[in-house]
């Protein structure tokens, strides 16, 4: 079977690699040779992907921040984020496939073309992002997520390495995302080096057309925390299992991936509701958020549903997950 993959992002090369373990003729139509797509290379530690990443940094504890001031911090026993190297992982996995360096997509003579051009069809909405990678002695472990209730986003400050850190910034309201990372950055610390700059749009929209893609060009990206990477890899996975099995592939992944587009609709729907809010009400709901042990387990692993509530419940409540946890200091 000849099979056009458009995009070899997170879905477009696990999908590719998953096909040539069969003996599909995959050919990846992209416009780099070599994926350089930057995000905070952060997975929650809940899904092994059919080829194996390399972790980095191993995430335990998290702080959250409301325009400049912590509000809570919470350490977990196991590890609940994996740091991975996102660029190896993808370009080991494009390896497996023929890949096709143009701009072109006047593709023809294959028995199936899948769209996983992320967010470059550019029919949905987007915010635009920057991330840093700078190495510093100013460095902790903690993940620290920081929000500016002024605008909708955050930045982040993830560890991702010994003294390195992945820092970045995205906001809806404000698209020179560059700008406000630089400010960041100068805020945040005294002495550091830069050893990385780049930027790129991230879904937060919905897609209409959803026929026959995969991935960020499905719009499987979690709103709230923008975090696409697993959403794609298991994307993926299903299309390969619906061309394996001779499967209407829509109708497979409609079915499949209902429940993470469901938990996706839902972060949307919260994220307008503070897109919409008054500053007072957005400082409001982001206090009350964030210090539900709960609730915050429920965002890092993208589960914003009752059953991902109960299961977080269970968690927290019952298999003692959490190690310590601190709410702003008094006054």
């Amino acid at each position: 079977m000849r099979i056009a993959i458009l995009g070899g992002g997170v879905a477009g090369s696990t999908l590719a690699y998953l096909l040539s373990r069969i003996s599909n003729e995959v050919t990846i139509f992209d416009i780099n040779q070599y994926y350089v797509k930057p995000c905070g290379d952060i997975v929650p530690n809940v899904y092994t992907p059919p080829f194996n990443w390399n972790e980095t940094f191993g995430i335990k504890r998290f702080s959250f921040y409301i325009d400049g001031e912590k509000i809570y911090d919470v350490e977990y026993r196991h590890t609940k984020w994996l740091v991975i190297d996102k660029w190896k992982w993808i370009n080991d996995m494009r390896k497996s496939s023929k890949i096709i360096v143009t701009h072109d997509l006047n593709i023809k003579d294959f028995d199936y073309v899948i769209d996983s051009r992320g967010p470059y069809p550019m029919d949905r909405e987007v915010v635009y992002t920057t991330r840093a990678i700078i190495e510093t002695e100013e460095f902790d472990d903690e993940a620290i997520l920081e929000f500016d209730t002024h605008y909708t986003g955050f930045y982040w400050i993830f560890p991702s390495g010994e003294n390195e850190y992945n820092i970045g910034a995205g906001f809806l309201e404000y698209k020179n995302s560059k700008e406000l990372l630089y400010y960041y950055l100068r805020k945040k610390f005294k002495n550091f080096e830069i050893k990385d700059v780049r930027g790129a749009p991230i879904s937060i929209g919905s897609v209409k057309n959803k026929k026959l893609r995969i991935g960020e060009a499905r719009g499987l990206v979690f709103p709230l925390s923008g975090e696409g990477i697993r959403p794609s890899a298991i994307s993926a996975e299903y299309a390969f299992e619906a061309i394996y099995k001779e499967k209407d592939l829509d109708e497979f992944l409609n079915d499949k991936l209902s429940i993470i587009e469901k938990r996706i609709k839902i972060q949307k729907m919260l994220l307008d509701l503070y897109r919409y809010s008054s500053l007072s009400l957005r400082k409001t709901f982001m206090r009350i958020f964030f210090k539900n042990d709960v609730l915050i387990d429920t965002y890092l692993e993208d589960k914003i549903d009752l059953n991902g509530i109960i299961e977080s419940l269970k968690s927290v409540r019952g298999n003692g997950s959490i190690v310590r946890k601190f709410e702003e200091q008094e006054k």
